[in-house]
């Protein structure tokens, strides 16, 4: 066997491994919290009401925090507008009947890269809302830090 069908299975072989990693990942439901463990917003509430409750905002850090979310709204649609941008360029390299893997791993490069501006805008996010809490509510802070994972992380598949 030559060194480029060699070549040719091994990236193909490593392919597949990661198409069945991410299906194992999008398929499986992480198990949700018993009520009462975590207090989530009341129905029709969301992030923001949570937020405000849990570090117990008065009207004037309100008003700033409406200006932090205001921000990264606008950031986090254009990153999340790249990202489908970028997974339809990658998935549509799939029409081709000669697949280019230097295109295929500079797509998925660029796709990591956008997920790391993502994680880097969130943390920062939530590193402004720690800047407009007043010394009494760092510790209520320090506890919603403790539960932003299951809070504001990625979610399991849409129920069927």
């Amino acid at each position: 066997m030559n060194r480029t069908k060699l070549l040719t299975i091994a990236v193909i072989g490593l392919l597949l491994i990661n198409l069945g990693a991410l299906g194992v990942f999008i398929m499986h439901k992480p198990p949700r919290p018993p009520h009462g463990d975590m207090p989530l917003p009341q129905q029709g509430g969301g992030p923001k009401e949570l937020i405000i409750d849990r570090l117990h905002f008065d009207a004037g850090q309100e008003k700033q925090y409406e200006l932090v979310i205001e921000e990264h709204k606008n950031k986090t649609n254009e990153l999340h507008d790249a990202s489908r941008e970028l997974h339809n360029q990658l998935y549509s390299l799939l029409k081709n009947e000669a697949i280019d893997k230097t295109k295929v791993d500079a797509l998925i490069q660029q796709i990591a890269d956008n997920q790391k501006a993502v994680d880097n805008l969130n943390f920062d996010h939530f590193q402004k809302i720690k800047s407009i809490c007043k010394s009494d509510q760092l510790d209520d802070f320090y506890k919603l830090a403790d539960e932003l994972a299951q809070l504001f992380g990625p979610k399991g598949p849409l129920p069927r």
